[in-house]
């Protein structure tokens, strides 16, 4: 991609987010208004360094934030497209704005690498304030990050060719009867280059309109996307609902408490689903590892029972086939028809097989699994998606894509750790982490 002089990023509206951050921050409203929190980026890839202009393009990003305020027509949009939001909370994001100056700290840390004459160095941000508030920065600032980088850092990289890319992703998945959702907010190259992936999600889509036993592209995870081309905003929960009630209420049983937190607001009778799309009872398993989940849950009458009634479980990490083992066992133990029941993935491996994240040939992979094992399967694929690139210097080599985070760190003081399927993935305090374990 060529550049000129490169400006800070400018996120249109609020509703540029996933919608989960929405779902928990409603909930967080009701059950914990005063808690108090703070968030912590890291950069995975440590050897993809940031320079100072950079990170202060980051910095004049994140501020803009302060400017957005939800419109009435994104306030009426809500209301209808995601009836489970209920008055007061919308009521709330009527006069709702980030504080970045107040609650976002941002630093440029200096290596000693130079590139292009230019000092590299690292990306340090901290975010801290109501748990009610601040839980809204999460996916614009990441997003913010990887526009930036790709503007200003890595500037090897071409947008040609994104529309149809995605178009034959989706051709793929849908002929082969894939429901799809697009979770790439977050990781993103830019906003512009994720508007042009589903567009060619959707012309693959309509391609296949008039053909029987077709997929379909269910939505998106992007709240804003999703109002602009007509989708269902796909999404419930994420790891830090979890992460944020261990920490507040003690670990044992903190997946059953969280389920139920999730119920109190999602479920009858504060809430009635009328479609698919609405019910949002599918539970994310590994926060603390996927076998302590089905242990808390399996251990109570009420874990039991809700292991009955909620739609499904969401697969974030590890290995994707034992996770399908695991489940179906699960739930064949408390007499329920695994083939009613839906299992997204969202992540996970196919060890020795495919790399770590979600890919074209993984969902064929587990689709065929699921179906022979007899399970419902569901896909949210992201980064493959939003941040598949190829160089512009040489357009048969893959552009890196960044590998970041932007995640609770502590609660009410106290730490918050995340201990995946996946070693790599577990986040927190190492000595919070050796407790839990």
């Amino acid at each position: 991609m060529t550049s000129t002089t490169p400006a800070a990023v400018r996120l249109p509206s609020l509703l540029d987010t996933d919608v989960y951050k929405l779902t928990m921050q409603q909930a967080v409203l009701k059950h914990f208004p005063d808690a108090k929190v703070t968030y912590r980026f890291t950069n995975r890839a440590k050897e993809m360094q940031f320079t100072q202009r950079a990170v202060e393009l980051i910095e004049q990003g994140i501020h803009h934030l302060g400017d957005l305020r939800m419109t009435t027509d994104e306030l009426e949009w809500l209301r209808t497209a995601c009836p489970y939001f209920q008055r007061p909370y919308l009521d709330f994001l009527q006069t709702f704005q980030l504080r970045p100056a107040d609650e976002v700290q941002v630093r440029f840390v200096p290596g000693t690498q130079e590139s292009n004459g230019e000092r590299m160095g690292d990306l340090e941000i901290t975010i801290k304030g109501l748990w009610s508030h601040v839980i809204l920065y999460e996916v614009p600032v990441m997003a913010i990050i990887s526009e930036t980088y790709f503007c200003t850092v890595d500037t090897d990289w071409t947008p040609e060719g994104q529309r149809e890319q995605a178009a034959r992703k989706a051709y793929t998945l849908l002929t082969n009867g894939i429901v799809l959702s697009e979770f790439g907010t977050r990781r993103r190259r830019s906003l512009a280059t994720h508007e042009v992936v589903i567009q060619g999600l959707l012309d693959a889509q309509a391609q296949l309109a008039d053909k029987p036993n077709m997929g379909r592209v269910l939505g998106t995870s992007n709240v804003l996307l999703a109002k602009k081309f007509g989708l269902a905003p796909v999404g419930t929960v994420a790891h830090e609902w979890t992460m944020g009630i261990a920490a507040i209420g003690g670990y044992e049983h903190s997946n059953l408490r969280a389920l139920q937190l999730w119920d109190d607001v999602y479920a009858p009778p504060a809430f009635t689903p009328q479609r698919p799309s609405e019910d949002l009872t599918i539970a994310l398993t590994d926060t603390f590892s996927t076998r302590v989940f089905w242990d808390d849950l399996l251990s109570s009458d009420k874990g039991i029972e809700m292991l009955r009634r909620w739609r499904g479980v969401r697969q974030d990490s590890g290995d994707s086939r034992v996770f399908v083992r695991h489940a179906l066992d699960v739930y064949k133990r408390i007499g329920v028809d695994p083939r009613k029941k839906l299992v997204i993935f969202s992540d996970g491996t196919l060890p020795l097989t495919y790399a770590p994240g979600l890919n074209v040939d993984k969902c064929l992979e587990l689709q065929r699994y699921a179906r022979d094992v007899g399970i419902q399967a569901g896909f949210g694929v992201g980064t493959h998606l939003t941040n598949d690139f190829c160089k512009a210097s040489n357009p048969h080599e893959k552009s890196r894509a960044l590998n970041i985070v932007l995640k609770i760190s502590s609660i009410n003081g106290r730490p918050t750790v995340k201990i995946s399927d996946e070693l790599t993935k577990n986040t927190g305090d190492a000595d919070e982490i050796a407790y839990v374990h």
